[in-house]
Parts: structure tokens; C-alpha cells; sequence
């Protein structure tokens, strides 16, 4: 096995055994307990944190189940599937053109306090994501073309107009988590840049 498999192997095994040990301490619980009282906690939170258990879905919140998806282009579906990378020969993403939307839209006007996104960054490309060593006339290193760099989300105010909630204008991570607080009937998100790509690739889009 090579030592960049072995590494990753071991930044998984250490993110639940952290993750299941906070999940013990604030439940004043055994390692034992958390398994026996809190294995579904545990799986949701390394989940949420963009850890893949294969063979589980991501559960997906209420308000982004229920609302009605759409989008200029694409089939933005997957974006709601809890399956947050490619799996095999499923995309499981969406891709539109820069400056194409996606939206979700409510019936009524509701409370959007919490956004959460995972952009493409390429997980399954040749290079070694963890380099066991760094040469001092090592190449340097620029995120993945197809990670998302530039975006906005926008809600629709009683006017009818769209406002700008959330800019991001050097995003340099997968998992991208943003709050707000709007109450609207709608909201969109707009990828303006990537870093490299002719196209934005995202796997999730969460609002809650």
C-alpha cells in the first residue's frame, strides 16, 4: 500500500475516533456507550463533515427535502441525494455553465439560517493528494481546476427581487459551510468562478 493510502487511511480512522470521543464526552459516555446509544449521531456527523461511509446515505434536512429544485441547466437532483462524490460510473452531481443557477423554492416564505456545500475537487485525479514528501524544487501546488473558487447565493425578497445573502470570492475547500438568516420563498445559488475549470461541478447543496 502506498504511503499516501496509508496516510488517508489513517486521517479517516482518526477523524471518527476524534469525532466518536466528543460525541463520549459530552454524553458522559463510554466508547462502548456511544456505539450502543449514539452509532446514528456518530454516522451523521462524519457524514455531515464530508466523511464517506459507503452504503450510507447522507441524511438530507427537512427544508431542503421539501422544496421544489430547479435550475437553468442540468439535472440538479443529485444535489439532495446524500451521496456527496462519484461513485463508480454515478456522477451524482450537478453541472451547469458559470453564471447558471440553481434554485430552491418554498411555498411559503421560510427561515434559511445555515448553507452547506460540497464542490468537486477532483478526489479521483492521478497525483497523490497527500505527498509523503515535499523536494525543495517541488512544483507548487494550486486547488483542483474543477473546485468551485467564486460563488453567491441569492434570496428572493418580498419585492420580488434577489438579494445577495452569501459571497465567496477565494473558496479554496470541498465542504463549504455558510449561515445566514433571510426568510424567503426562494434562494439560488450562482457558482461566478473555478479554478481552473470551463464549467462548476457540485456535489451537495444543503439549506436549513
Amino acid at each position: 500500500m502506498s504511503a499516501s493510502r496509508v496516510m488517508a487511511t489513517c486521517a479517516v480512522l482518526g477523524q471518527a475516533a476524534g469525532t466518536a470521543a466528543a460525541i463520549a464526552v459530552r454524553n458522559l459516555l463510554s466508547p462502548r456507550g456511544v456505539y450502543e446509544k449514539r452509532l446514528r449521531e456518530l454516522q451523521q456527523t462524519l457524514m455531515d463533515d464530508d466523511c464517506w461511509l459507503p452504503w450510507h446515505p447522507r441524511p438530507i434536512p427537512e427544508l431542503t427535502r421539501d422544496a421544489r429544485l430547479s435550475a437553468s441547466e442540468g439535472a440538479p437532483e443529485p444535489l439532495r441525494n446524500g451521496l456527496d462524490r462519484l461513485i463508480g460510473k454515478d456522477d451524482n452531481g450537478w453541472s451547469g455553465s458559470l453564471d447558471s443557477w440553481v434554485e430552491y423554492r418554498f411555498e411559503a416564505p421560510r427561515q434559511v439560517r445555515r448553507l452547506r456545500f460540497v464542490f468537486d475537487s477532483d478526489l479521483n485525479r492521478r497525483e497523490k493528494h497527500v505527498p509523503p514528501s515535499y523536494p525543495l524544487n517541488a512544483p507548487l501546488v494550486a486547488p483542483p481546476k474543477t473546485l468551485v473558487r467564486a460563488f453567491r447565493v441569492e434570496a428572493l425578497d418580498g419585492a420580488g427581487a434577489w438579494k445577495v445573502v452569501v459571497r465567496q470570492d477565494n473558496n479554496y475547500q470541498r465542504l463549504v459551510r455558510a449561515a445566514c438568516a433571510v426568510e424567503t420563498r426562494a434562494v439560488r445559488f450562482i457558482p461566478e468562478t473555478t479554478w481552473g475549470a470551463d464549467r462548476a461541478h457540485v456535489f451537495a447543496w444543503d439549506v436549513a
